[in-house]
C-alpha cells in the first residue's frame, strides 16, 4: 500500500530550504481544496492523505470515474504507519519533517542529504547546465542561455530586455521581466533581496514566445521513462491550464512550428541526462519545461526549467484522451474554492495551441 501526498507547497519549501515552512492562505486553501487528486494517479487500495477526509471525498466525486478506489485519510489517521512507498507531490525538508513528526515511515522516504541534492539540482543554476548538454549538436533548431549573478550590478549594462529569476520559485512568482536601461529601485531590491536570501539570480534574455510546451518523465527503480508530452498555457508565469488530448494530435500540434526529429532529439537527450545526474539521488516523476520562439522562424527553447517533482502536465497525462475527454482543456479555477475543471477548448487556448 502507497501513500500518496499533494503537498503544493513543495517549492516554496524548496526555496527556504528548511524543516518548516509557513504557507500562505492561497497554497494552503489549494492543498485542502485539491489534496484528493492523487486518486487520478493512485491505485486501488493505496491512501491518500489529506487535511480533510470528508471535504477530499465530496471534492472528487465528480471525477469518480477517472478516479481509483482509495481511502482519503487525514494525517492523524495515518501516524505509526509504515508505507510501502511515500508518493508526493514533491520531496523536500518540510514534508519529511511533517512525516517523521507523525511516525510515518517508508523505505524509500530520502535521507536529507539526498533531499540537499534534490534541491540543487531542481536550482535554475544547474537547468543551465542541462540546457547546454540538451543543445550540443543542434543548435540551429533550439535558442537558450542564462547567466548566474551574484550582484544587481554585475547585470549587463547594454539596453536590452531580460529575464530575471529566483534560483527556486514557484508558479513565476520568483521572475522579474527587466530592461536594462531603466531598472527600477523597486527591480533592484527585489534582485537584492533575492540574492540575499538565494545567493544569486539567473538572468535570460526575453524570448518572444508563442508556445509553452514540456516533456514529462518518470525515474522508476534507477531508468527514465517517458510519460509525454504537455502542452499548456501560462499567463504572467502562472499555469492556466493544459490541453487534453491523443499523443499523435499533440505531436501534429507541436509540429507546425518544429520538426518531429527534433523532438525525439530532445527527448533522448533528456533521458541520457537524467540518466547520468538523477540515478540514484532521485525517484518520481518530473518534467521539463521548453517554449517555441519566434523570430526569423521557429526555434525550440529546450529547457526553460526542470522540475523534479509531479506536474500539472503528469495530471494531464492521467485523464484518460477517451472520445468524451479527446480536445477538452484541464483548468484550476478559484471562484470560493480551488477546483479542477474540464472543459471544451476555447478559442484563445485553439490559437496559442
Amino acid at each position: 500500500m502507497n501513500l500518496h501526498i499533494f503537498n503544493p507547497e513543495h517549492e516554496i519549501a524548496l526555496a527556504y530550504g528548511g524543516k518548516h515552512v509557513t504557507c500562505g492562505h492561497n497554497v494552503q486553501e489549494l492543498r485542502m481544496n485539491l489534496g484528493w487528486l492523487p486518486a487520478l494517479w493512485a491505485a486501488d487500495g493505496d491512501v491518500v492523505m489529506v487535511d480533510d477526509a470528508a471535504y477530499a471525498v465530496k471534492a472528487s466525486n465528480t471525477y469518480r470515474r477517472m478516479s481509483n478506489d482509495v481511502l482519503f485519510l487525514e494525517i492523524d489517521d495515518i501516524r505509526d504507519r509504515h508505507f510501502d512507498n511515500v508518493l508526493p507531490w514533491g520531496w523536500n525538508k518540510a514534508l519529511i519533517t511533517r512525516l517523521v513528526g507523525a511516525r510515518i515511515t517508508a523505505d524509500n522516504i530520502p535521507s536529507e542529504e539526498r533531499i540537499d541534492a534534490i534541491r540543487s539540482m531542481t536550482s535554475r543554476r544547474q537547468t543551465t547546465e542541462a540546457l547546454r548538454y540538451i543543445r550540443q549538436g543542434i543548435e540551429r533548431e533550439t535558442c537558450g542561455e542564462a547567466e548566474y549573478i551574484t550582484a544587481v550590478d554585475d547585470i549587463p549594462p547594454e539596453p536590452q530586455r531580460i529575464v530575471v529569476k529566483a534560483p527556486w520559485s514557484s508558479s513565476g512568482r520568483g521572475m522579474r521581466y527587466v530592461d536594462t536601461a531603466g531598472i527600477s529601485d523597486n527591480t533592484r531590491r527585489w534582485i537584492s533581496n533575492v540574492i540575499s536570501r538565494q545567493g544569486g539570480v539567473m538572468i535570460e534574455p526575453y524570448y518572444n514566445k508563442v508556445k509553452d510546451v514540456a516533456m514529462e518523465f518518470c525515474m522508476r527503480e534507477g531508468r527514465v521513462e517517458y510519460c509525454g508530452l504537455s502542452l499548456f498555457l501560462t499567463e504572467n508565469g502562472g499555469y492556466i491550464g493544459n490541453l487534453i488530448t491523443t499523443e499523435e494530435e499533440k505531436i501534429k500540434r507541436l509540429t507546425r512550428y518544429v520538426s518531429q526529429t527534433l523532438i525525439e532529439k530532445v527527448k533522448r537527450r533528456i533521458c541520457d541526462y537524467a540518466d547520468v545526474h538523477f540515478r540514484g539521488v532521485y525517484e518520481g516523476p518530473f518534467g521539463v519545461d521548453m517554449m517555441v520562439v519566434a523570430g526569423d522562424r521557429f526555434l525550440l527553447h529546450p529547457c526553460v526549467e526542470i522540475n523534479l517533482r509531479r506536474t500539472m502536465g503528469h495530471v494531464a497525462l492521467s485523464l484518460p484522451a477517451s472520445d468524451a475527454l479527446t480536445d477538452r482543456v484541464m483548468r484550476i479555477t478559484h471562484d470560493v474554492n480551488y477546483q479542477m475543471k474540464i472543459s471544451e477548448i476555447e478559442n484563445n487556448f485553439v490559437q496559442v495551441i
